[in-house]
């Protein structure tokens, strides 16, 4: 009985630290690994159309969600390593979508085919400076989503960084969180889990930040630069269909931008990556010493051990360990890490 709850404040605890550190991001965590195939630096010189669509309002695609824009193929180029979604402001044409006269930029990846992992865009967003030293970003409505049939039926979304309306008009407060629909009379009628709105401690259009989700069946945590804002878990509504990812620059139908504004307007964004947790759930690691430990091969395992009782196993002072188990991770005898070195334990979901 003592070992059991023993482990059980060893999960707890581990989540704790976590979440209180820049931990669980591929940036510390060698759990995770590079989907290249599905991620994309944009270092080419034009869209890779073999990943994304290039989403059109002339072509059918829908005229942005805020209802105040049409999207345009033309405002989106990839161009020195960035990606860039341009606004030209008021004045443009109308286009076939309620006589919109705004265009702007945004793409869509091809496929349903993104699930559990961890997604993370870096982005500058728009809005400037005034000679008063005011940020303003009127009108514009960034987004990093992904959704399954998002415009009707069955309607799953993950909102890393979709804010409604005009939230964003001092370019510091975004939005995130989840929901769903299910099938019936309103089939299009999102319902929402939970939503957050965050704001910056810094206009967000002034420099590239991280914009990050990890999504396992049991949990959702959102990050901005490496640091946990707001998490969820063992909610029933994570278990999700397959989503499409969308990275665009709406405009919100209800406001206007600000007088001045200096046109064009851009949301540059210089990669999206996408990882997976590695995974070998059905096997177990026993670590008995301090050669085991450094030569551990990180992945998700069934139940990890560490000690035998029988002598002292010391992480490094410059060591970032950061161990995932589906089951239990068992700690038995002396183990110490040192000041300056990182430690998790963490409890994860195989998928």
């Amino acid at each position: 009985m003592y070992k059991l709850r023993l482990i059980v404040v060893i999960q707890l605890f581990a989540i704790s630290i976590a979440f209180n550190t820049t931990a669980q991001t591929p940036l510390n965590d060698a759990n995770w690994q590079l989907d290249s195939i599905k991620s994309d630096e944009f270092n080419g010189t034009k869209v890779d159309t073999a990943k994304w669509h290039v989403l059109d309002c002339p072509s059918g695609d829908c005229c942005n969600w805020g209802g105040a824009t049409a999207f345009e193929k033309g405002n989106v180029t990839d161009s020195g390593g960035i990606l860039y979604l341009r606004n030209d402001g008021p004045g443009a044409a109308p286009f076939p979508c309620s006589g919109s006269t705004y265009a702007t930029g945004g793409i869509t990846a091809k496929n349903y085919n993104y699930s559990y992992g961890y997604f993370e865009m870096y982005a500058k967003l728009p809005g400037f400076t005034d000679s008063a030293g005011n940020v303003h970003s009127d009108k514009f409505w960034p987004t990093f989503w992904m959704a399954y049939n998002p415009f009707c039926s069955i309607h799953n979304e993950i909102d890393i960084m979709d804010e409604c309306c005009c939230t964003y008009n001092y370019a510091e407060s975004t939005g995130s969180g989840w929901g769903s629909a299910g099938i019936g009379s309103d089939t299009c009628q999102q319902i929402r889990q939970g939503f957050i709105t965050y704001i910056s401690p810094v206009p967000l259009c002034n420099g590239f930040h991280k914009f990050a989700l990890e999504w396992n069946t049991n949990r959702l945590i959102f990050y901005r630069d490496d640091v946990p804002y707001f998490e969820n878990y063992n909610n029933p509504s994570f278990v999700m269909n397959p989503q499409k990812i969308f990275m665009d620059l709406q405009l919100a139908i209800t406001c206007n931008y600000y007088p001045g504004t200096p046109f064009p307007q851009y949301m540059q964004i210089d990669y999206f990556r996408y990882y997976r947790l590695k995974l070998d759930c059905s096997t177990s690691s026993v670590l008995l010493t301090n050669t085991d430990l450094a030569n551990y091969v990180f992945s998700v395992k069934s139940n990890i051990t560490i000690g035998n009782g029988a002598g002292a196993i010391t992480l490094n002072n410059t060591d970032v360990k950061y161990f995932r188990a589906v089951n239990t991770i068992t700690i038995n005898g002396s183990f110490t890490a040192p000041l300056g070195s990182e430690f998790a334990l963490i409890p994860t979901a195989c998928y």
